[in-house]
């Protein structure tokens, strides 16, 4: 068990070094696995020991091998080779036959081939809604299907206009990117089975799967298995202890920490990227996520709530009536907005933030973004350059770590914030000079204000 670990850290600096002395941000040429047709949702008992046998054996190849690229293309293609929904041809299937002769190779997969477009004209938005609340109940995700239910915000046309205004949402790299610190000067963190086991059972019910078609509830399915279980839980942490070394061929990173990008159309207009990323990337953040908030601790309060802090969004909203209730004549409340924060946010700034407050991350995080990653968009590409991605379970910690030190500079007798969303209260000189100091600040992060949707309040 402790074997596949102890090979991951038994490894030179040397593949790392090299990795980034080869690594630049330019297009890769491996892309996103395209699937034939839809991926299985559970994966049924009796196929579950084949199938994480067969999975297990994927990854040791990974830790053997972890330069070959091509070790890591058979893991993205675990899906398509093994999980695809068996076609229609007249006859009943058994799926769990179909799997285990599948692992066995015995028989060719074949699939039906769905359709390029992720939005099929003939579906009207009330029926896309059904479908999409009926899919989270199904999965036991109440929480989810309500919040779609009240959502102003309806799935965006897969056409030429919404891929521009998605291009637009994911700026190129900043001209003048700064160097960032060699990740082989900094000793990565390793996590134990049991954080793995905790981090897979984290995923709310019915997450949705990345590019590959791998959902956390088959890693469930799987781990839980008796007779094979064990034995991927064990290549599951050697895999992810590997990601946090920031071993893995850069060519791979590209797509591995991209991912699949859908859009909402906003009720006041424009588009909100959605992205989703490959299970095994979110599994890793998760684990680095749970370290990082640890070592933390609460050294992003009391100004930055959107970070573990249970109840932040009502904590923040709390505290802004209180100050508004007792708001002298000459005070004013003034609500900030930045423009396209998340997707901006520039990478440099971050990743030498991660190198100062949580070095332990560095690697997996200079892995997960030094390099431009593939975000696939029905057909097209889009490229990621800047900002924490979306979809990314460690991207929240990452921004608000970056945006802390502006935080801290202000002198507003009220300085609250939920990630991007910053409130400042104070005399009108006070506040006025805390947005100028962000707007004179702001921009060395790639931050600026959207002084449309900023918002003041006062008593005179």
């Amino acid at each position: 068990m402790a074997s596949l670990s102890d090979s991951v850290a038994s490894q030179s600096q040397s593949t790392v070094t090299q990795t980034y002395q080869a690594a630049q941000p330019l297009q890769s040429k491996l892309e996103h696995p395209s699937l034939s047709g839809n991926i299985i949702k559970h994966i049924p008992r009796s196929a579950r020991p084949h199938c994480a046998a067969q999975l297990a054996t994927t990854i040791k190849k990974i830790i053997a091998h972890p330069e070959d690229s091509n070790t890591w293309i058979q893991l993205l293609n675990y899906g398509e080779k093994l999980l695809l929904v068996p076609p229609r041809s007249g006859r009943k299937h058994n799926i769990a036959n179909v799997m285990k002769k599948r692992t066995m190779k015995a028989t060719p997969i074949v699939a039906v081939h769905k359709p390029a477009s992720s939005r099929l004209p003939a579906r009207s938005d009330g029926l896309e809604l059904s479908m999409a609340v009926r899919s989270k109940l199904e999965d036991g995700n109440i929480r989810a299907a309500v919040r779609i239910i009240c959502s102003d915000e309806k799935p965006a046309l897969t056409n030429d206009a919404t891929l521009d205004a998605l291009r637009q949402r994911h700026p190129p790299a900043s001209i003048d990117r700064s160097v960032v610190p060699d990740p082989s000067t900094f000793n990565a963190v390793s996590v134990t089975e049991s954080d793995v086991i905790k981090a897979i059972r984290s995923f709310p019910a019915g997450s949705a799967a990345g590019p590959d078609g791998i959902r956390p509830q088959h890693l469930l399915d799987l781990i839980t298995c008796k007779e094979a279980g064990k034995e991927l839980v064990s290549a599951i942490t050697a895999l992810i202890n590997l990601l946090l070394e920031g071993r893995c061929p850069s060519e791979v990173a590209t797509v591995l920490f991209g991912g699949r990008l859908f859009a909402l159309q906003k009720k006041s207009g424009g588009v909100r990227p959605i992205a989703i990323g490959y299970t095994w990337r979110r599994l890793a953040a998760k684990c680095a996520n749970n370290y990082a908030t640890s070592q933390l601790g609460d050294t992003l309060l009391p100004m930055q709530l959107g970070i573990a802090t249970p109840g932040g969004c009502e904590a923040a909203v709390h505290a802004t009536r209180r100050y508004m209730a007792t708001m002298s004549d000459n005070s004013v409340l003034v609500k900030l907005d930045f423009r396209n924060a998340f997707n901006c946010l520039h990478r440099d700034r971050m990743l030498k933030t991660v190198a100062d407050k949580i070095p332990g991350l560095y690697r997996f995080c200079w892995l997960s973004y030094y390099n431009v990653t593939q975000l696939r968009f029905g057909d097209s590409t889009i490229w990621s350059e800047e900002g924490a991605q979306q979809g990314d379970p460690l991207g929240p910690l990452l921004f608000c770590l970056t945006i802390q030190p502006i935080l801290q500079s202000l002198s507003s007798e009220l300085v609250v914030a939920f990630m991007d969303d910053v409130t400042l209260g104070g005399s009108e000189s006070t506040v006025a000079s805390d947005i100028t100091t962000i707007s004179n600040i702001g921009p060395s992060c790639g931050l600026q204000l959207n002084t449309s949707k900023c918002e003041a309040i006062s008593n005179t």
